[in-house]
């Protein structure tokens, strides 16, 4: 674990504040008036550290009390006085920020969970796991309140600046970023989901930031996406009807300057497209289609809104914004190397397919080798 200050008036080199057995997959703060963080990661181990050189504050010993071996954290999130913790057996747990005790688990995805995301007021925790969905935990209930279902591939991201989480995104392994809204709805499975950005591989992270969405893929290179406003209206063909009575009362509640006209960056509050549209779980309200025919009213009347939905023109999801607006070029990664014989040189193949060889000592591209390489492609 390193600290970074770039901020700093005089900035110093990344400081090692402590050390995992194993990888670390996972880093989450629990805010700004804290001075610790916490890190978990494949040794099975959360670990809180001391912002200010205070070393180790806390250990805890995920999945140790359950005598399982299947306790790697992929997902961490934290607040002042909670820590939500995931991994690949699919549990979600929580623990006491400050003794380390485990509060209470969740038990209900099928697959890794890949991230959470924890309310401000440490009562509601969203869930993105690789089995698809995204749940909705109450503390204070003890359980799943909802499923949400808008991705038909695995959730790798989670992201929300909202102390209530009811504007969240969330990114897949096909590369779909998708921007949920549930505020003013009684049910949050009534809220409104879209497609907002399609990137070329699966989102590892998604940040949204003012105006901006910022994606980070397998690739080096980071891209900035303009933000889609939920409270825009849909664009819905004429055949079709919006079955989501809390829908107007929600854009009512929130108009927001930026909805309604062009923002400093260029991103508009357009309507949202009919094809970007998500459904935010099976069993959530959705357009359906209205005819004058007797027998299809009868026939669209009866049918359950996925039904409806199948039997329409929607076709394939189609996100909002296909292309970046901007991009940050990265460096080819290094997906190989080897150190030669002389513990001197290391012979490195990165994601472009060039083989370099390098001096530690000199810390540059070595020169002509004294000795043959051989290799095989």
């Amino acid at each position: 674990m390193k600290l970074w200050r770039p901020a700093a008036a005089d900035p110093l080199p990344p400081q090692t504040i402590g050390i995992h057995t194993d990888y670390v997959k996972r880093v989450a703060s629990p805010g700004g008036n804290e001075n610790w963080v916490a890190s978990g990661g494949l040794d099975r181990k959360i670990s809180l550290w001391d912002l200010n050189g205070g070393g180790k504050k806390l250990e805890i010993a995920v999945g140790e009390d359950e005598n399982t071996a299947k306790g790697s954290v992929y997902a961490l999130a934290a607040t002042p006085s909670i820590i939500a913790s995931g991994g690949p057996e699919s549990i979600v747990r929580v623990w006491d920020a400050r003794s380390g005790k485990r509060i209470t688990k969740f038990v209900g995805h099928t697959d890794n969970v890949r991230d959470i995301l924890v309310a401000e007021d440490g009562d509601t925790i969203l869930t993105g796991s690789s089995d698809q969905t995204v749940k909705v935990w109450s503390m204070t209930a003890g359980r799943c309140m909802y499923t949400l279902t808008m991705h038909n591939d695995s959730i790798w991201s989670l992201f929300s600046d909202c102390p209530q989480l009811s504007v969240f995104y969330s990114s897949d392994r096909s590369g779909i970023v998708a921007k949920s809204d549930v505020r003013g709805c009684a049910e949050m499975d009534e809220g409104l989901s879209a497609a907002v950005l399609q990137e070329h591989e699966g989102v590892n992270k998604v940040v949204a930031a003012g105006d901006y969405i910022w994606t980070a893929t397998s690739s080096s290179s980071i891209n900035r996406w303009n933000d889609v406003e939920t409270a825009a209206e849909v664009e819905l063909p004429e055949s079709y009807k919006w079955h989501r009575p809390s829908l107007s009362t929600t854009r009512s509640r929130y108009p927001s300057s930026p909805s309604t006209s062009p923002r400093a960056n260029g991103a508009t509050a357009d309507k949202i497209p009919f094809k970007a549209l998500l459904r935010l779980a099976h069993t959530a309200p959705f357009p359906q289609i209205t005819t004058k025919e007797p027998d299809a009213v009868t026939l669209a009347s009866t049918r359950k809104p996925s039904e409806a939905l199948a039997a329409s023109d929607h076709g394939v999801i189609a996100a909002v914004r296909q292309l970046p607006d901007h991009t940050i070029e990265g460096q080819n990664g290094l997906i190989k190397h080897h150190l030669l014989n002389d513990r001197r040189r290391v012979l490195t193949l990165d994601t472009a397919g060039e083989v370099m060889l390098w001096d530690l000592l000199q810390v540059c591209i070595a020169p002509s080798a004294q000795q043959p390489i051989l290799m095989f492609h």
